[in-house]
């Protein structure tokens, strides 16, 4: 007989995977048995985009359905304003028990953002990455630092998260069982300090392809990439280096992979995924060394497009591969359709439940998948920006199945062939041929939006910042809350709770030292 109950929502969210690098997406060498099991029971989306390719402006577009510059997401520890209904907010108030589980990298007073329920992350609005080597802290370390990690395997967040994000199901099907839920298992990894146990980074040693980039590449770039590469973590690397850590991250993605089988083996054990939609995605991508470059930022697609996988009530069974653009902004609405519930009004996601019911058959619910960055929407003391009146510092692109489209604020636009230059190495944009493509896709692309805009929203939500900041300083990256709300750090004994002298190396980021 059908199962009437509303489905519960598992959203399994890793940082920075780049969308190639997995075995379900065609790499031979990563091993990633626990996505690649769920990809053969999923619809797999091959060209899902996020809506900026950054952590918190990511974050902040798929919770809102919104995108950046219609939700404050200006760029990392921006805060969602609370006119803006987020994803969980509206399935708690449709009677789902929400929970969030790890990072999120909310700026401001409010870390809940519509959980009900937040054991264990960044609850002191500090980044979430654990520094690592140890003594980096509060910074992390980025590629020049990769290798074997420091901190003890049981302390690791993605391994906290996946028992914090087991016991929340377990202890609220035990309570509630008759009430749905909303789960969010937020993991760090693959994102920088790119550390891992050593059994995952011996298992790359010599085994990841080299990439064939020459020294002078990064000349050919258009002015807002060679901008943004300039702040990377990975700029500067020696040929040992970049080695180094493109081994190190594919041993992320392994040791991240394996913390999410023990989450689904668990679930799956228990029968509490019987009635549960799963998704698999990543806030954006790495370029972990494509073009040159590490990090994010830039609408290559290692960058701005993201794994996908979905499966579970109202999504054809088996396994199936979907061209059509699809963006994060779209699982608010989407998982809004597939449980029941009303789709809130104005959000720029779109309703993809018939695509997910037919993925043979069903016609792409958007022309073009969008994405942007601000690089000047700085918010935090020592966080990577740029001066606002300076040229080549935004992006905004489209996407389809087959094209991207970029536009650089007071640059020159690019126009790539995703299908016969995947690696985008030729930009088309001035080809006469492409004359009338580029003409659509642009039009798209300013459709409801304009730079002067942009400038004058940044300007409004920066006025509206102090009434929202917490007044708190961070302290070490994870705290967690008990029942009563009391909060605590979880990495004090690693990290002494205390600010130290940020030592003159390449970090790869820093908590910002000053409150809220």
């Amino acid at each position: 007989m059908p199962d009437h109950r509303k489905p519960n929502i598992l959203l399994v969210m890793t940082d920075q995977h780049a969308p190639r690098i997995a075995g379900f997406a065609g790499d031979p060498v990563v091993q990633t048995q626990h996505l690649d099991r769920l990809a053969g029971q999923a619809v797999q989306f091959d060209t899902a985009s996020c809506a900026s390719p950054v952590c918190t402006p990511s974050r902040m577009c798929m919770l809102t359905g919104r995108e950046a510059h219609r939700c404050g997401a200006w760029n990392n520890h921006w805060i969602i304003f609370p006119e803006h209904v987020t994803w969980p907010e509206h399935f708690a108030a449709h009677g789902y028990r929400t929970g969030l589980i790890g990072k999120m990298h909310f700026g401001g007073r409010d870390q809940m953002q519509g959980f009900q329920v937040r054991p264990y992350g960044d609850l002191r609005h500090g980044l979430g990455h654990q520094p690592d080597p140890i003594d980096y802290f509060p910074s992390y370390a980025g590629a020049p630092g990769a290798g074997i990690t420091e901190i003890p395997e049981s302390l690791l967040q993605d391994n906290v998260v996946t028992r914090e994000a087991l016991s929340f199901v377990l202890e609220h099907r035990d309570r509630e069982p008759d009430v749905p839920w909303f789960a969010c298992a937020s993991y760090s990894r693959p994102h920088s300090p790119f550390t891992a146990p050593g059994r995952y980074i011996n298992r790359y040693r010599d085994r990841v392809p080299a990439l064939d980039v020459p020294a002078t590449h990064r000349e050919t770039l258009d002015p807002f990439v060679q901008l943004m590469a300039c702040g990377e973590t990975g700029d500067g690397l020696t040929d040992e280096q970049t080695r180094r850590a493109r081994e190190a991250y594919y041993a992320c993605v392994d040791f991240v992979d394996d913390c999410i089988g023990k989450l689904l083996g668990g679930l799956e054990a228990a029968g509490c995924l019987e009635n549960t939609i799963v998704i698999y995605t990543s806030d954006h991508g790495e370029m972990a060394g494509v073009h040159g470059l590490w990090g994010k930022g830039v609408y290559f697609e290692p960058s701005v497009g993201v794994p996908l996988l979905m499966r579970g009530p109202g999504i054809l069974e088996g396994c199936h591969r979907v061209r059509h653009p699809i963006s994060l902004m779209d699982l608010f609405p989407t998982t809004c359709t597939l449980a029941g519930l009303p789709v809130p009004d104005g959000l720029d996601g779109l309703d993809c439940s018939q695509l997910l019911a037919a993925p043979d058959a069903a016609a792409a619910p958007r022309d073009f998948a969008p994405s942007a960055f601000y690089a000047y929407g700085v918010r935090a003391r020592g966080a990577i920006g740029a001066p606002e009146d300076e040229p080549h510092r935004a992006m905004r692109m489209v996407r389809d199945s087959d094209w991207k489209y970029v536009e650089i604020e007071a640059g020159e636009p690019l126009l790539f062939d995703m299908i016969n230059d995947p690696d985008e190495n030729t930009n088309l944009a001035k080809e006469p041929a492409q004359a009338e493509r580029c003409a659509t896709m642009r039009a798209a692309l300013f459709r409801d939006f304009n730079w002067q805009q942009v400038h004058e929203q940044l300007a409004a939500d920066r006025d509206r910042l102090p009434e929202l900041m917490s007044g708190q300083q961070p302290s070490t990256p994870n705290q967690y809350m008990l029942p009563d709300g009391r909060v605590f750090d979880a990495e004090g004994g690693l990290y002494g709770a205390r600010w130290r002298h940020v030592p003159e190396l390449q970090g790869g980021g820093i908590i910002p030292q000053q409150f809220g």
